[in-house]
């Protein structure tokens, strides 16, 4: 799918958070868009944290098809930001201190990209240092 052209990813996505919106499970809510976004293809660098307002929007960032773990994260945001769920109360990315990237969902009760193979919680992360957080706030104004 990842190889496709731009309209078979977005079409990808779309049935992503259409199934997501008719999940009342949040745990399963949360895996799904993990493992859907674990599967991009990656890059080592393509966003920076400092040039904010220079991120693409939700489809900006499925047509550019590019990904460093800081996008594979904005992307794993933006979904969840459009189902609009009353159950995340705080979703945030955060950069860690070997320069990586993980999404923190309710406060870190759940925890992706740290690690692709499953969802971890905060309390796994307590020896590691977080450099940057970055509310969600700061960027879904582009997809509203």
């Amino acid at each position: 799918m990842w190889q496709s052209h731009t309209d078979k990813r977005l079409a990808s996505w779309v049935n992503l958070r259409n199934s997501c919106k008719e999940n009342n499970d949040l745990d399963k809510v949360i895996i799904t868009i993990h493992d859907w976004w674990q599967q991009a293809p990656m890059v080592l660098r393509y966003l920076h944290t400092d040039l904010i307002k220079e991120w693409p929007d939700l489809w900006e960032l499925i047509a550019k098809n590019t990904y460093c773990s800081l996008a594979k994260c904005l992307g794993m945001c933006y979904t969840i930001c459009m189902l609009d769920r009353q159950d995340i109360s705080s979703l945030c990315i955060s950069e860690i201190d070997n320069n990586d990237y993980i999404v923190q969902v309710n406060n870190g009760l759940y925890v992706l990209n740290w690690n692709v193979d499953e969802i971890v919680n905060i309390t796994l992360l307590e020896n590691h240092k977080f450099t940057k957080n970055i509310d969600s706030a700061m960027f879904v104004h582009t997809i509203r």
